[in-house]
């Protein structure tokens, strides 16, 4: 058996890698479902009983086609048009930002594709650059380019997803949206699979940790909504409106702030910001004004690229903790393995792209040589995932019925005095 990868066009070879959690990447990625309430601890009351509603028929999926070959579609935005004049390359330094991400994620490809070659797999991967007209989802669907394919994997942003999603449902063919945390309005599509976790997901996830390691302390919760990426952080979040809270749109006084805190204890606070540059702005006043109170602060995946918590003088008094969707070690067999392909296919590190792109080929090329073209009750198997615990579940609306599906595995990060653990 052999494993080949069927290119639609000419692919950059050198690439740059970016480990960056920019907090614009987390813009458009609300959920149409209701989100659960986090109430302050309260006396349990008896609740009363509420009239029977009868559950809806389970989703049953179509049969799985298995096949002796497979065919995958990848889709990303390389702008190959732009990199590439005249068969030669028109950066010879640093590339374009907006590349960066996709040919990222192509390398990764690209490098799970020659793994899989040497254990006998037989897929063909065709990959498309969306950028270019004649490769969006919309012509490629129009043309008939995609009937064939037995399953689609993008590293798309939102408006790219709709197409693709819709398609994919008509055919009973899976679509994993590999990069953006946004449903792009999907809905009623038991097809669409996505793998970054959506903004709900991070904070619901916090509450219900600080919920089950602090219990019976409610968290301070610390916001804005003068942005609107920090007003739909705070928004996700869904505190009742019993937990304690104060606003930053205007900051407090030093005086209004320390009623709410502890000088004797740790300080427990939330802060569903986005803006990197705002809640850097707040934890440096928190140290500013309270050098010698302790504080365990929970923020949002973004802060990541918080420079900051780099430094080892930065408000030594404050363990922030900061949600992720993954974590790439490349101490582990897998992720040395991965090191040394890349260096020797492309020179230097592996960036997290490289990482997603391995990843996400690998896992879903095994699950559809394994269980056929409708895996979608097989997630559980996910041995084969080289890195992260994946923990995909269906999303439903309040009627019962399937919108969609999301990984919802979180890592803790846990920064302080310029290091850092992962707690999950």
């Amino acid at each position: 058996m052999r494993y080949r990868i069927c290119f639609v066009l000419l692919l950059v070879t050198a690439t740059l890698y970016s480990n960056r959690a920019d907090a614009q990447f987390w813009k458009n990625w609300f959920h149409k479902r209701e989100t659960k309430k986090y109430p302050a601890h309260k006396p349990a009351t008896k609740a009363k009983p509420k009239p029977s509603v009868k559950k809806p028929a389970a989703w049953e999926y179509p049969a799985s086609v298995k096949k002796t070959r497979y065919r995958i579609d990848f889709f990303a935005p390389l702008y190959l048009d732009e990199l590439i004049k005249n068969n030669k390359s028109v950066y010879k330094g640093r590339l374009p930002e907006k590349a960066v991400t996709g040919l990222d994620f192509y390398e990764g490809v690209k490098l799970a594709a020659d793994t899989l070659d040497a254990m006998g797999y037989n897929i063909d991967i065709y990959t498309h650059d969306v950028t270019q007209e004649k490769e969006t989802p919309e012509w490629l669907i129009a043309h008939k380019a995609l009937d064939s394919s037995d399953l689609f994997i993008g590293c798309v942003h939102n408006n790219k997803i709709p197409a693709l999603a819709t398609f994919a449902r008509k055919r009973n063919i899976n679509f994993i949206s590999a990069y953006s945390p946004s449903d792009a309005g999907v809905a009623d599509n038991p097809f669409f699979v996505m793998i970054q976790p959506s903004l709900d997901v991070h904070c619901s996830w916090i509450m219900d940790h600080i919920d089950k390691k602090y219990k019976g302390k409610d968290p301070l919760i610390l916001y804005r909504t003068v942005g609107s990426l920090d007003s739909e952080a705070f928004a996700a979040l869904n505190a009742d409106s019993s937990v304690p809270r104060i606003s930053f749109n205007y900051y407090p006084t030093k005086e209004k702030l320390a009623k709410n805190l502890d000088s004797t204890g740790t300080n427990l606070v939330v802060m569903p910001l986005l803006s990197v540059s705002e809640a850097e702005k707040i934890l440096l006043q928190l140290n500013t004004w309270f050098p010698n109170y302790q504080f365990v602060v929970y923020g949002m995946p973004s802060w990541r690229s918080m420079p900051s918590i780099k430094k080892p003088e930065a408000f030594p008094n404050i363990a922030v903790y900061i949600t992720a969707p993954f974590y790439f070690d490349m101490s582990t067999g897998p992720g040395q393995a991965l090191a040394n392909m890349y260096k020797q296919d492309i020179g230097g590190t592996p960036g997290e792209m490289v990482f997603r792109g391995y990843e996400t080929t690998y896992w879903f090329s095994y699950l559809l040589s394994k269980y056929g073209t409708v895996f979608n009750t097989k997630f559980k198997d996910d041995a084969a995932a080289p890195f992260t615990r994946f923990d995909i579940r269906q999303q439903k609306n309040d009627d019962g019925k399937i919108m969609y599906l999301e990984n919802e595995h979180i890592y803790l990060y846990r920064y302080q005095s310029s290091s850092y653990m992962v707690e999950q």
